[in-house]
């Protein structure tokens, strides 16, 4: 499958969309939909509470596009350790931010990045030794991805916080596994991660799990209409930043 460092350089090498989907004037829709991750809702009159929506508030028509990114998971089925994915989820999320920022000055770049689903497919793991070994001179192997897709969902608000920093314009969102009151309540950063729980495939039951994620690997159809609920619902607060 495809790695972060494969992706990086198909949008540095022709696949970043960059035709104008917003005219200038009033956020109509100027040309078809490019290559890539592209959403647009409807606006709406009202806030989350009810109330009016203030002029002062991002509206979801001046958003060009959202890029959705969920991507890791290959370079962790590919032997690469977790600081070394990290750093590419890291470098390929900021080349969508860059490429948006050269193509699209003055308009804000939206972002919702998942953290790593989780994946059960764990003879591949113990596949993987040698080389990469739990325990390496005894040849021990990993018994799952598990160990390793938590570290590296660990890392990500600390690297999308160091991401908004240097990207000011942006609105980045990510969705995580975890129940709602797992972490820090709406506002600052903490505003900006949408708590998924089920509908990013935190469920306990195998048979459940098995369900919606047939090869404990990919979601089928079914997994897809889980996983849509939390993308909708990542897209929904982008727009609301």
């Amino acid at each position: 499958g495809s790695r972060t460092y494969d992706f990086i350089w198909r949008i540095e090498n022709g696949e970043f969309p960059t035709s104008q989907l917003l005219s200038d004037d009033d956020g109509g829709t100027a040309g078809g939909p490019g290559a890539g991750e592209e959403h647009a809702e409807e606006d709406t009159d009202q806030d989350d509470a009810g109330g009016d929506v203030k002029d002062s508030d991002p509206r979801p028509e001046k958003l060009e596009r959202v890029y959705i990114v969920l991507m890791g998971t290959n370079n962790l089925g590919g032997g690469q350790l977790p600081g070394e994915t990290i750093k590419g989820m890291d470098a390929a999320a900021r080349s969508i931010l860059g490429l948006h920022n050269e193509h699209r000055p003055g308009t804000p770049s939206a972002l919702v990045f998942s953290s790593l689903l989780p994946r059960r497919d764990d003879f591949r793991a113990r596949k993987m030794c040698p080389p990469r070994c739990k325990d390496p001179e005894g040849e021990v192997p990993y018994e799952s991805f598990g160990p390793a897709i938590e570290k590296v969902n660990r890392a990500l608000p600390g690297l999308l916080e160091k991401m908004r920093e240097d990207f000011p314009g942006s609105r980045i969102v990510l969705l995580t596994g975890e129940e709602e009151g797992d972490g820090p309540e709406e506002g600052g950063h903490g505003g900006d991660t949408v708590r998924c729980g089920r509908e990013m495939f935190a469920i306990e039951s195998s048979d459940e799990f098995d369900a919606v994620m047939p090869d404990r690997l990919h979601p089928n159809s079914k997994g897809y209409d889980l996983w849509a609920g939390c993308i909708r619902r990542g897209i929904d607060r982008v727009m609301r930043r």
